[in-house]
């Protein structure tokens, strides 16, 4: 079953082979005149571009005449180029180009003996059917290594030149070859294979050549070096002898397993399914000398890629003769034929592909994204199959129950689990059934469980890549996968029961494909849970796809019980792997390398075989030491002295390490293990290398050591990962047991955490991350180090050093950096965890063993600790920055984290004069996301949160909806349904709002605002008490108090009520039965619970009705408990519910279990995924718990009492309602608890700690939302009003506000604003009473006074509520505006001098910048010039883009030199606020009077720029605008100079100038035409801040209103 026995025997026996060439190649013997060194050299090559006499090569044509060798000429070798050979008379139905390899040409490669009659790709195939349909080119190149060149020259340059040539070139007729437009077809020899997957990879990422690629349908490789050969290394030795100097680059590149190949390797693995893959392999050794040495140039596994679906055959050839054929009748050329032929015949018969893929590139990307998919699993399909020997495995093919599973001629699903004991094969089975499966055309979907890789250990990481797999296969999947983004599940996180319950179950399941589908999953015993997995994956008797679900692994006890639950419908079957000795005769045949007579080595695999016990590793290292013999008796005293078993076998190999007699090299030895055993995941050889770093020094070649000295344990794979032997081998060196040798798994650990901390504290880490040079380690250092530090043993003096030197200086920043520029955010979850574990460790050994130095131990600890929060906090309120700016960690974040903070006290100190933050009170981290406020006019206590919506439901029978991650409210808010509203509910999408009133249920389409659905009620009006979407949205499904359940088909404008169940509940003696209270439906409306106010809770199934059981309380005397609030969990048949006196309850109807436990709570909500379990009480209580124990997680208080409560989709944040206002809330222990922990061995103590960390608690203040906010263009104060009618003035120079004003009725107030001079400061209340302020500094001190002015009723006078307040530029009036008036009070009277209304409603207006004895007014379509005597001196109309029916003017800015006015409209379309920027030349304002209305043109902004602004705020000087960005960063941008207005009659027109950003390459990402100057942390954006917030020019400085507070960013760009 395994052919390769390790890349490094193979390695050893060919560098013998070439070692001894070499010794003959230079020994002066060799040095005759038949074979001098250039002549040696000439023959190395794989075709000769001159003839060689003498050469076995070209014996041949060793005997042509003379005029014959003249003939062959550099002309006839072939072209250099893309050249046509042959066209079809009609139009070709594809194209074949061949590339030949090194030292080869475009004509002699294929043609044997050179003889042009034999160069079949123009004689032999134009005569073949099918074939002849097809266009066939040839592609040349300098290949000669012999001739001089650029010595640089790479395979990525050939292919450059591959590419172009395929975009560009033309043919005879200079008339273009529109390539592309057919499909492609490469046929390709040696180095032209690594040519063209080169060309593939480099022309995936480039639009230009996108036709090109999607063209490309197939590969044919003949004897292509995907993994290299060593006779690249002879080869150059060669040229060096010969005084060959100019050596090429590509011929490095082809050397044994070169960073070049393995690079290209794991690039084209990713996309390789794409393609119909053909690889035909040498079997002969080839020529290489003129004394007839022989030697393979390519072993079988560098032939071929190992990959799913590829097809490979072995040739009766050389390497030269692959690629060359005597006639058609050649049994060499046939089988290449054959396969051209079926490839085009299928190319002609369909215009598919061979695999359905998705059909837009950017769908592939999203749903990568959406599933978190990172790798597929070819790296592990191929690592398994290029150890499959020739001829094995082939049993299972025979065996009934693999055939039954595999041709069950119903559509059921069925199961069948493979198993057998350690190192038996399974893997390699699995990689031969897969690659049987796939060569027959079926949907084959695998995963690899790899215990080495903790991320591959995982349930949820297997079904997201069976999911990205199965998308290849069936596009409809696809695109129903594609719509749950809008759900807003982060599926990274999710619970795996989430991911198969929204994946499969609800949409792969309901698919109607009648094919079937096989799933392979191998080593099921090396998964976390074991038992999960088959309980998950033989959950499918509902799927409508005929599923084949192959399980594969050791028979463990938990796996043979967890089996044996697989129910009956699914015919579960079982196969032992053991006993096949067929396959171990054929590997031992196969694989045994030595002389002697055929009676001798039978006798061997005799010996061997029975000797194996099964076990496939034990053979395999037993051929390898019989391969080392050199003599008889070395081979017989080895085959005696074979230990018994694997257990005898290891010690064997363990004892082999200890008895080194070199210190070091057995120093090293245990070094390497104790990396390779203790990763976690597979290392590259250049990171075993850095992780050795100093052990690296002076060694030659650490993968011939890695062979040398480590025993037999370690290995290196094809793609260069280095590995443990068998998993088994891990246990055994990790067990603890004494053994000749072993790892301590603590030291294991402590050394790799070390070498981490070392790689990320390299100096100048950070410029070298910037210039794409990271240490090879560097990504498993950063995703791993914490890992590492939580199972090294506490106490250690170097490992805490270590990290605090990492926590106290830049590196921290760095490794920040590198995790956000890698989009790997969520490691910092992942290490918050581990360091709360590590300090616990900590702790308790503080505890327990009393240290002097116990005041620097708590230091340490406080230093952990904090950055334990630190890490949590920077991923959920700063993680939208990093991803958009990773380098903003350095700068930019620091100074906006709280002052109690590790990475403000030790990083945002120091930015203080570049940028510093002031003005809360909050000085640690809080869970505070967001405060809604609904204003005192509405009344709320419901409360959703779907796909990226939060619904709240007014009792004024109004919905509010809100962006999730801004808190904006919707454009289509609220939605009215016109009376009084009971329910509510949400889709799972946030696309679809049911509302259920008093009269009529509609149902919404959020994105619109329009009703879809319009239905009277029943008659008898009975109150909705659960409401739920079904169906994938088509039905909606009613509970009511009359205890019946209907739905109805949203599919109809007008559907009737249909009947479901009515639920006749039996009236139990001594409980009376009235209408029901409470009714909640599981997530697929199949059961439902339902409670009454004096009866027991009640379970049914809807289907028949069928009644399950009652819900008995635990306490006899307290039976008759009335429920208030349940819900169902939403992956098993257990309902979590609340009685009226706050006792939560878990119950299982169906086995009648209930666990009680006491919270005060009155409301809950469960999280999605049913992991997590939220209440709310009168005090304002909230509470987490976890739904398996009914554990205490998390809790807060605030004030007011918690009338609904709901979790977010990511369940990483719930939201609350309180009457008035809601809550966002994203506690640490929520996103902690949401990032799946990392298991591995040895890890139970640690796990045990998790379990026991304290339960996180807050307690939080009432808030008074901030309403306005304004700011004294003098400096230092400014003023805030609030909703309850308090005004506060603030002193930059004081810390405690002046409280100025206090409503008595709690009038919110509604407008503020401040003289230019600062002397005055007004506002208005929801009353419309105007309040002026003086405001003057006391004389001889730092203080301010204040006194009232004026107060003045403006109730009589204007209509509407007050929407602005403007003060004269001279301080002498005030304007007062509403909707359609506008007043002029005179501050020295202190009354209204003037009003008018308007003919056109909502102005902004502004002092006019030329004259201040005027204002302007701008409006959708006028702009109106006053004086302040209201007396209008000019009108302008104004043509603007956004003067719709919803379009309003945001807020308009006069530039800093007076010369500019810039005015801001957001218009409506469906539910996205669309926003414009306008911009006027205010000399076209002319204040002369003149009551004609002039047309006013102005220029709009360039979109580049308006479309990223949310709020413009200010001009500052230079004529640079400062706004807000949709991104949330303050941002700077440079107005144009080029603005010139013109004017025409007596109208003025503003010509729209070119504005250079107009015209932005789509590199534009790069050269953004705007400066970010700083961004806003997650928990600040609300919708207060998008509203009010505001730049204070005088200071310097960005207000922004946030939990009741004005914070103060003074930040020195903003100047």
């Amino acid at each position: 079953m395994f052919q390769r026995l390790s890349n490094f025997r193979r390695k050893d026996r060919d560098e013998g082979r070439l070692s001894r060439f070499n010794r003959t190649a230079g020994t002066p013997e060799s040095k005759s005149s038949n074979s001098s060194p250039s002549s040696v050299s000439r023959t190395i090559q794989e075709d000769q571009v001159e003839p060689i006499a003498g050469s076995p090569l070209f014996r041949s044509t060793a005997g042509k005449s003379h005029a014959q060798s003249r003939r062959n000429s550099e002309t006839e070798a072939g072209s250099i180029g893309l050249t046509v050979i042959y066209t079809p008379e009609n139009a070709h139905k594809a194209d074949i180009v061949f590339i030949h390899g090194l030292g080869g040409t475009s004509r002699w490669t294929w043609s044997k003996d050179r003889d042009p009659e034999l160069f079949w790709p123009l004689t032999f195939l134009p005569l073949e059917p099918d074939v002849c349909l097809a266009r066939i080119l040839t592609f040349g190149y300098n290949a000669n290594f012999r001739k001089s060149g650029n010595v640089s020259t790479s395979v990525l340059d050939f292919a450059k030149d591959l590419l172009f040539d395929l975009k560009y070139a033309k043919d005879d007729k200079k008339e273009d070859l529109n390539m592309g437009v057919v499909p492609l077809i490469f046929v390709v020899h040696s180095m032209g294979g690594l040519i063209v997957k080169e060309a593939y990879m480099q022309g995936q990422n480039d639009p230009e050549y996108e036709a090109i690629i999607k063209a490309i349908s197939a590969i044919t490789f003949l004897a292509t070096p995907h993994r290299g050969t060593h006779l690249a290394e002879t080869l150059n030795r060669i040229l060096q002898w010969t005084m060959i100097t100019n050596l090429k680059q590509y011929i490095s590149e082809l050397a044994k397993n070169s960073f070049t190949l393995q690079k290209l390797n794991e690039q084209f693995r990713h996309i390789a399914p794409r393609l119909d893959i053909v690889s035909f392999y040498e079997t002969q050794p080839t020529s290489i000398t003129l004394k007839n040495a022989r030697i393979m140039v390519l072993e079988k596994d560098s032939s071929v890629l190992g990959y799913p679906g590829e097809t490979s055959k072995a040739l009766d050839a050389d390497h030269h003769g692959v690629c060359k054929y005597e006639s058609p009748r050649d049994p060499n050329y046939i089988t290449v034929r054959n396969v051209l032929k079926s490839l085009l015949s299928k190319i002609i018969s369909t215009s598919n592909p061979k695999r359905p893929t998705p059909s837009n590139r950017r769908e592939s990307h999203d749903l990568k994204s959406l599933l978190v998919i990172t790798e597929l699993p070819t790296t592990d399909y191929s690592f398994f199959r290029d150890q499959w020997a020739h001829g094995t495995c082939e049993w299972i093919l025979q065996n009934e129950n693999f055939l039954q599973w595999l041709q069950a001629p119903d559509l059921t699903p069925r199961f069948l689990f493979l198993n057998g004991g350690p190192a038996t094969g399974k893997s390699v089975l699995s990689s031969y059934i897969i690659n049987n499966l796939v060569e027959q055309g079926a949907y084959c979907h695998y995963f690899f469980i790899r215990f080495g890789d903790e991320k591959k250990r995982n349930l949820g990481t297997l079904l997201r890549s069976i999911a990205y797999q199965m998308v290849l296969a069936l596009p409809n999947f696809l695109h129903k996968l594609l719509e749950l983004t809008d759900e807003a599940i982060d599926y990274e996180t999710a619970d795996p029961r989430t991911i198969w319950n929204r994946i499969f179950k609800s949409i792969l399941f309901d698919l109607t494909d009648t094919k079937p589908v096989y799933w392979i999953i191998d080593g099921i015993d090396e998964a976390h849970d074991p038992r999960a997995v088959i309980k998950l994956l033989s959950d499918v008797s509902t799927s409508s796809i005929p599923l084949r679900i192959l399980i594969v692994g050791r028979k463990t006890s938990q796996i043979e019980a967890a089996f044996q639950k697989v129910p009956d419908t699914l015919k579960p079957g079982l196969i032992n792997i053991e006993g096949h000795l067929e396959d171990l005769r054929r590997y031992v045949s196969q694989e045994l390398n030595m002389s002697g007579s055929s009676d001798f080595k039978e006798d061997i695999v005799k010996r061997v075989v029975e000797g194996s016990q099964n076990n496939f590793l034990w053979v395999r290292l037993a051929v390898d030491k019989l391969n080392s013999c050199h003599r008889l008796a070395d081979v017989e005293l080895a085959l005696q002295e074979l230990p018994i078993g694997m257990e005898a076998l290891y010690d064997r190999m363990a004892s082999s390490i200890a008895r080194n007699p070199s210190p070091t090299d057995r120093e090293l030895a245990s070094n390497i293990m104790e990396c390779v055993a203790c990763s976690f995941r597979h290392l590259t050889v250049a990171e075993l290398s850095q992780a050795l770093h100093e052990d690296m020094s002076g060694l030659l070649d650490l993968e011939r050591s890695i062979v040398d000295l480590c025993g037999g344990f370690v290995t290196v794979d094809n793609s260069g990962n280095v590995t443990m032997i068998h998993q088994t081998a891990r246990e055994y060196l990790l067990s603890g047991q004494k053994h000749p040798f072993h790892i301590d798994f603590s030291n294991a650990h402590e050394r790799m955490f070390l070498s981490c901390m070392k790689c990320l504290m390299i100096l100048g880490l950070r410029a070298k991350v910037d210039r794409n040079q990271k240490p090879e380690l560097v990504d498993y250092a950063s995703g791993w180090w914490s890992s590492h530090l939580v199972a090294t043993s506490v106490g250690r003096g170097q490992v805490s050093e270590i990290l605090k030197q990492f926590l106290t200086s830049h590196w921290v920043l760095a490794w920040i950096h590198i995790l956000a520029a890698g989009n790997k955010q969520r490691v910092l979850i992942q290490t918050s965890k581990d360091l709360s574990k590590y300090c616990l460790k900590r702790q308790r050994l503080v505890d327990s063993q009393p240290d002097p130095a116990l005041g620097q131990q708590i230091v340490e600890q406080e230093l952990l600790e904090s950055w334990s929060t630190d890490f949590v906090k920077l991923v959920g309120k700063f993680g939208a920055n990093l991803r958009q700016n990773p380098e903003s960690i350095y700068k930019l974040i620091p100074p906006f984290c709280p002052k109690n903070s590790s990475i403000h006290q030790l990083f945002g100190k120091a930015e203080a004069k570049s940028i510093s933050v002031s003005g809360s009170s909050t000085e640690n981290w809080d869970d505070s996301l967001a405060r809604i406020s609904l204003g005192f006019s509405s009344y709320a206590s419901s409360i959703i949160a779907s796909g990226a919506l939060v619904a709240i439901l007014a009792s004024a029978g109004s919905v509010f909806v809100y962006d999730s991650s801004t808190f904006e409210e919707a454009t289509i808010s609220p939605i009215k349904h016109g009376e009084r509203v009971y329910r509510m509910e949400l889709n799972s999408t946030g696309t679809l709002l049911a509302t259920y009133g008093y009269r009529t249920t509609k149902v919404w389409e959020v994105s619109t605002g329009n009703c879809k659905v319009s239905v009277d009620n029943i008659k008898s009006r009975p109150r909705p008490l659960s409401m739920l979407f079904i169906n994938n949205n088509s039905s909606l499904l009613v509970s009511a108090d009359d205890r019946r359940v209907r739905s109805l088909d949203l599919d109809q404008q007008f559907p009737p009520w249909q009947h479901v169940a009515e639920l006749e509940e039996p009236e139990l003696e001594g409980h009376f039965l009235n209408a029901a209270s409470h009714m909640a439906l599981n997530k697929d409306g199949t059961l439902v619970a339902i409670a009454y106010r004096g009866h027991p809770l009640s379970a049914w199934e809807l289907e028949g009705p069928m009644h399950i059981g009652h819900c008995w309380r635990k306490r006899e005397e307290v039976s008759r408990g009335e429920v208030i609030d349940a819900a169902w969990h939403p992956h098993y048949p257990e309902v979590l519910g609340l009685y009226i006196e706050g006792v939560l309850f878990k119950w299982c109807p169906y086995e009648d279990e209930v666990v009680e436990v006491t919270t005060g709570a009155s409301r809950l909500a469960i999280s999605r995924d049913g992991n997590l379990l939220a209440t709310g009480d009168a005090h304002g209580t909230v509470k987490v718990y976890t739904t398996s124990d009914l554990g205490l997680l998390y809790q807060l208080t605030s004030p007011d009492t918690v009338l609904g409560i709901a979790f977010s989709p990511d369940n990483q944040r719930f939201y609350d309602i309180r009457g008035y206002y809601g809550n966002a809330w994203e506690p640490n222990a929520l996103m902690k608890f949401a990032e799946p922990t990392n298991k591995n061995e040895g890890m139970s103590e640690t796990e045990s700690l998790a379990r026991s960390l304290s339960t996180y608690s807050n307690t939080y203040r009432r808030i008074d939302s901030i309403t306005v906010l304004a700011v004294s263009p003098a400096g230092r104060l400014y003023s805030y009003g609030t909703e309850t009618g308090a005004v506060r003035l603030l002193d930059l120079r004081e810390e405690t506000p002046i409280d100025i004003h206090k409503s008595r009725g709690f009038l919110s107030i509604e407008q503020m604003s401040w003289s230019s001079d600062g002397r005055y400061m007004c506002f208005s209340d929801a009353s419309k009473r105007i309040f002026i302020f003086a405001i003057a500094q006391i004389e001889g001190t730092s203080k301010v006074s204040v006194e009232i002015v004026a107060e003045i009723s403006m109730k009589g006078v204007a209509k509407g509520s007050i929407t602005q307040l403007l003060f004269h530029p001279r301080s002498s009036h005030l304007l007062a505006s509403t909707s359609n008036t506008i007043h002029s009070i005179s501050l020295t009277s202190t009354s209204i001098e003037q009003s008018v209304e308007l003919d056109t409603a909502d102005h902004k207006w502004i002092a006019h910048p030329k004259d201040p004895d005027m204002f302007v007014g701008f409006g959708l379509g006028k702009v109106r010039v006053l004086d302040w005597n209201l007396v209008e001196i000019h009108t302008y109309s104004t043509a603007l883009e956004g003067s719709l029916d919803h379009a309003v003017v945001d807020n308009v800015l006069p530039a800093h030199d007076k010369e500019h006015v810039s005015i801001q409209i957001s218009s409506r379309t469906h539910n996205v606020k669309e926003r414009t920027l306008y911009y006027f030349n205010t000399q076209d304002f002319s204040i002369s009077r003149d009551t004609s209305e002039a047309p006013i043109i102005p220029a709009t902004l360039p979109r580049d720029v308006s479309s990223e602004v949310a709020l413009s705020l200010t001009f500052l000087s230079h004529d640079r605008l400062i706004f807000l960005s949709r991104g949330f960063s303050i941002c700077s941008w440079q107005l144009p100079s080029s603005s010139i207005s013109s004017k025409t009659g007596k109208g003025v027109v503003m010509a729209n100038p070119t504005f250079p950003h107009d015209h932005l390459q789509p590199d534009a990402k790069v050269r953004k035409p705007y400066k970010e100057l700083f961004s806003l942390p997650g928990d600040w954006i609300s919708r207060d801040c998008l509203s009010i917030c505001s730049i204070w020019g005088a200071e310097k400085s960005f207000l922004c209103p946030r939990n009741g507070e004005v914070v103060v960013v003074k930040c020195a760009a903003l100047v």
